[in-house]
């Protein structure tokens, strides 16, 4: 029988059929599980239902996107799943990649106001985290697990590694990459509105560009995201007006 990688790495495809299909096959999993999650929640199965709500299409998106990297032959190396070189630059990294973060997201909603009028994202579906602390603790311990690692798995790891492939080695290929994994990440937040699609957007830069520039070390990417979302249970606990 033929080796899993063999027969997935045919020699004549091209490098952009490759992308096309791996990404395919992702999204592919990534909403079956979601319209599987629809289904369960209208079935009152789900506990939670409403904060929680794709969670588990996220999950399977990430197993599906190591799973491909697996079968093209690659390792969790090449997903960003490397020992960063000194671990004690690694807090000064997260930090300054958080602080960048709350200043994007302060300063993003000012500047696009003077163009447009920018709603705000729609968290709505996490209203029962105000005030109300055992559900924000749970909000905190789960979201690294089904949103943190999972989404970086798949749109810094997974999803920059590919595009980069496909462009060339260059400041040019480098913007491509985070451009277009960024406008991805936004558009699949779209339970969040129009607001919360344009903010994500901008996390995509922020964490996008953080990856290349931490030598496309994903465990330092995941920490500040990780923050990031620690950040806003805190806000949405608190009632206090989201930055993130």
């Amino acid at each position: 029988m033929a080796n899993v990688s063999t027969v997935y790495n045919t020699p004549n495809m091209t490098q952009p059929t490759k992308l096309i299909i791996d990404i395919m096959i992702v999204v592919a999993v990534t909403a079956l599980v979601f319209y599987l999650e629809d289904l369960a929640i209208a079935q009152g199965w789900m506990p939670f239902a409403t904060e929680i709500r794709g969670a588990f299409s996220v999950l399977a998106g990430a197993f599906a996107a190591v799973g491909v990297v697996l079968a093209r032959g690659g390792s969790l190396t090449d997903l960003g799943f490397r020992r960063p070189q000194r671990w004690a630059t690694v807090p000064l990294q997260v930090a300054g990649i958080l602080i960048v973060f709350i200043a994007a997201q302060s300063l993003a909603p000012l500047l696009i106001s003077m163009f447009i009028d920018l709603p705000e994202p729609d968290l709505s579906r996490y209203d029962s985290i105000s005030g109300n602390l055992g559900a924000a603790i749970f909000m905190a311990l789960v979201l690294p697990l089904t949103a943190s690692i999972p989404e970086e798995v798949i749109y810094r790891g997974f999803l920059m590694g590919r595009l980069s492939e496909n462009f060339e080695q260059d400041a040019a290929g480098a913007f491509m990459t985070v451009l277009i994994q960024a406008l991805v990440f936004g558009s699949i937040h779209f339970q969040w509105g129009i607001g919360g699609m344009i903010m994500t957007f901008i996390m995509g830069i922020v964490w996008g560009t953080a990856y290349l520039l931490c030598g496309r070390n994903l465990w330092i990417v995941i920490l500040a995201h990780s923050a990031g979302h620690l950040l806003l249970v805190t806000q949405l606990y608190l009632g206090e007006s989201i930055i993130v």
